[in-house]
């Protein structure tokens, strides 16, 4: 390959994942060259944020701020690479994914940790002196139970019309409630977002999280996008297809599900 051939090639895999693009650069770049360290550097930033980011401490907004700094640094990387920098002169066709079996162990990570926001999800029913309490997604059935109920004789929210008065409620609703729930929606986001960072494996973690939920769980998740608290979750929950018909027959309005189309 030509010097600008292995460089196109290189970016290439930029594109279809950072962590790709990464390993890419290790397979043939000299570990002599002044580059190698500039590399060396950028992937141990790398290997930092994808431990924070597996911990679940960092919003999304500032992991993505920081893996579009390291993008932009390894295509620096990658622009200053001279012939004799390299230490073969082609990109492998078919090369080793060292760093899938790494993906695969973070997006479980996540599960695990939609899972225990899950249980930390409570809701308790008082009738006299007895406490009965429910937690995931009976938690969240109950939750959105009572919520349909506060709004089941309110002609004013049909149709396209309510969307606005919906749209105030949840705000508020979600807006200020003590905070499991929006650890829940944060990590759903997260998970959804390291989906849509490399197409490798895509399909299959999609599938995934589009089996997690329950059709009350997803009412939830749509009323949320509704409340535009966060439009980037809207953004990820649309292009992920995540809602489906399932959940329209059991929406405060049914015809409130063209909304999310």
């Amino acid at each position: 390959m030509e010097i600008n051939e292995i460089k196109s090639e290189l970016k290439s895999r930029i594109a279809k994942g950072l962590n790709f693009g990464i390993e890419a650069v290790e397979e043939v770049l000299n570990s002599s060259t002044d580059l190698y360290n500039n590399y060396i550097l950028l992937k141990s930033k790398y290997n930092d944020l994808m431990y924070m980011s597996s911990l679940n401490t960092l919003p999304y907004e500032q992991i993505a701020i920081g893996l579009d700094r390291l993008r932009s640094n390894l295509l620096h990387i990658i622009d200053k690479i001279e012939a004799d920098d390299l230490k073969k002169k082609d990109v492998e066709a078919d090369l080793k994914v060292h760093a899938l079996p790494t993906r695969r162990t973070n997006f479980f990570k996540l599960l695990d940790i939609h899972f225990k926001n899950l249980e930390a999800i409570k809701y308790i029913e008082i009738m006299g002196d007895q406490e009965n309490h429910k937690i995931a997604r009976e938690a969240i059935f109950e939750l959105y139970q009572t919520i349909r109920y506060k709004f089941r004789n309110r002609d004013d929210i049909n149709g396209a019309a309510g969307i606005p008065i919906l749209q105030a409620y949840f705000y508020d609703y979600f807006g200020y409630e003590k905070g499991i729930l929006e650890v829940y929606f944060k990590n759903i986001k997260h998970l959804l977002a390291y989906i849509w960072e490399s197409d490798i494996e895509r399909q299959f973690f999609l599938n995934t999280v589009r089996s997690l939920f329950s059709k009350y769980e997803l009412c939830m998740i749509f009323y949320y996008t509704l409340s535009e608290l966060d439009p980037s979750f809207k953004e990820l929950v649309t292009k992920s297809k995540l809602i489906d018909e399932s959940v329209k027959e059991i929406l405060i309005t049914k015809e409130h599900f063209d909304w999310i189309k």
